[in-house]
C-alpha cells in the first residue's frame, strides 16, 4: 500500500482524533514528491472533521 493510500485510508477512519493528525502527518514527512504533494491536498479534509478540542491540540503540536 502507498503512503497516499494509507493516508487515504485514515480519513475513512471517523472519529478523527489527535492519533490520526499524529499518523497523517507522519505519513506526509515519509512521502516524497508528487505524492507528498497530494497527500498534503487530503489535510483540509482531516481538519474539517476534527472538534475543536483536537484541532487545538493537534494545531499545538504543530500537525495542522
Amino acid at each position: 500500500m502507498t503512503l497516499l493510500q494509507q493516508a487515504q485510508q485514515l480519513l475513512k477512519q471517523t472519529p478523527y482524533t489527535i492519533q490520526t493528525c499524529r499518523d497523517f502527518a507522519h505519513l506526509e514527512k515519509r512521502a516524497k514528491g508528487q505524492e507528498a504533494d497530494q497527500i498534503a491536498d487530503l489535510l483540509p479534509a482531516i481538519i474539517a472533521g476534527l472538534d475543536q478540542q483536537t484541532h487545538m491540540q493537534a494545531f499545538d503540536e504543530g500537525l495542522v
